[in-house]
């Protein structure tokens, strides 16, 4: 296992559930700190859900390859806080995906109001 090569590949899959973090749950704070339209908005979230696609997979690979190979010598990489940090920040999606589910919508309808998608 080449250490170098798995921690690169975490570090890349924690980069790649950010994007996907931004994207999904913080896309209206991103939109008033750079004043994007709306198309900017919807805009932003589809390529973060895209590059975050793209770089998960692509982690996946980099770590598969990195455990199939053999050391030359790098062990004295850790690869602890790779690991945390993945486990951090899927653990603060998960926690914000049950938020979104379980939290009251912020501006309730009216009575005669129509949710309109």
């Amino acid at each position: 296992m080449r250490k170098r090569t798995v921690r690169k590949g975490l570090r890349l899959l924690a980069a790649a559930v950010m994007l996907l973090l931004l994207g999904t749950f913080y896309s209206q704070q991103l939109n008033s700190l750079f004043a994007l339209p709306v198309d900017g908005v919807m805009e932003f979230v589809r390529l973060a859900l895209f590059w975050g696609g793209i770089l998960g997979g692509g982690a996946i690979v980099i770590i598969s390859v990195g455990l199939v190979q053999r050391s030359r010598g790098d062990e004295n990489i850790r690869l602890f806080p790779a690991v945390i940090l993945v486990l951090i920040m899927t653990a603060l999606f998960f926690i914000l995906f049950y938020r979104s589910l379980t939290s009251p919508p912020e501006q309730p309808l009216r009575p005669g109001e129509t949710l309109i998608i």
